[in-house]
């Protein structure tokens, strides 16, 4: 991000402004607390979509009472995807060896990185509140296609997230 018409060392009070925001954001600043910043990040993801992964459980048995059973496979579709999703966060390498191991890094790779983590939670928080706000069953069939599409999207924009955000790290 450019900021032609900052003054001097006014990036600085940007980032720690921003520490604020996003609960371990200030520990990526220094080197040693870098690993368990990340750890920690990944820990509250991993708690978002778990909550999710509940919510669409519910759903299932919703369905599954109303006899709604293709329904319901299909629902499970989408929560074995966020569970493999969850098994890739929970288990990926903490080997980010030139974002971990480096001295100092640039102040437009963290607000990169700081971006990133923001969408993420945004993306879950809203995937979250649209799944749970959604009346339930819908009463037409294309009521349950806009469930499934809004779930499908929602999980699509955070697979991708994580992605960016690994790849931001591994090249560093």
């Amino acid at each position: 991000m450019e900021r032609a018409t900052e003054k001097p060392g006014s990036g600085d009070r940007f980032l720690a402004n921003l520490a604020y925001l996003v609960p371990g954001y200030q520990g990526y600043l220094h080197q040693e607390s870098r690993q368990s910043e990340d750890a920690r990040l990944r820990h509250r993801v991993l708690g978002r979509i778990a909550e999710l992964i509940d919510i669409l459980n519910d759903r299932v048995r919703i369905m599954r009472d109303c006899t709604l059973d293709r329904g319901a496979d299909q629902l499970m579709q989408r929560i074995e995807r966020l569970e493999r999703l969850e098994k890739a966060v929970r288990y990926a390498p903490y080997g980010f060896v030139g974002f971990f191991d480096a001295p100092e890094v640039t102040e437009t790779f963290l607000e990169s990185l700081l971006e990133l983590d923001l969408l993420l939670f945004q993306d879950l928080d809203e995937v979250i509140e649209k799944t749970r706000g959604a009346s339930f069953p819908p009463a037409t069939r294309s009521g349950f296609e806009q469930f499934f599409a809004d779930v499908d999207a929602g999980i699509e924009r955070i697979e991708t997230r994580l992605v960016r955000r690994d790849k931001l790290l591994g090249n560093c």
